[in-house]
């Protein structure tokens, strides 16, 4: 069997990146809003197709993005409901319904 002698010498460099990328996956922080650029990215779309989205009210303003002048930001939860086919009015029944299960549960253990 043959080492490789040269390889094994970079191990403690390998080693020593593992460790810088293991640091900035640990460090990252996840956004809650993205601009129509990075929604276009994140989604798959191209910028000009998210811009023809929100023209055709497909993307729907103030739940899926809010705009602030020219500044337009999307939420990301919205967008991964909007994937997912879940429309507001089905987020909102899923609340009503944790909250009736909450009372519920907080009149019998009273």
């Amino acid at each position: 069997m043959k080492l490789n002698f040269e390889a094994l010498e970079q191990i403690p460099q390998i080693y020593q990146l593992l460790n810088q990328l293991n640091e900035k996956v640990e460090n990252r922080v996840e956004k809650k809003w993205l601009s129509t650029l990075e929604t276009a990215h994140y989604l798959g779309y191209s910028k000009d197709s998210i811009d023809s989205m929100v023209k055709k009210n497909e993307f729907i303003q103030n739940i899926h993005y809010y705009q602030n002048q020219r500044k337009r930001m999307f939420d990301k939860q919205a967008l991964d409901n909007w994937v997912k086919g879940i429309t507001q009015e089905d987020t909102n029944n899923k609340q009503l319904i944790d909250n009736t299960i909450e009372e519920i549960i907080s009149s019998l253990a009273a």
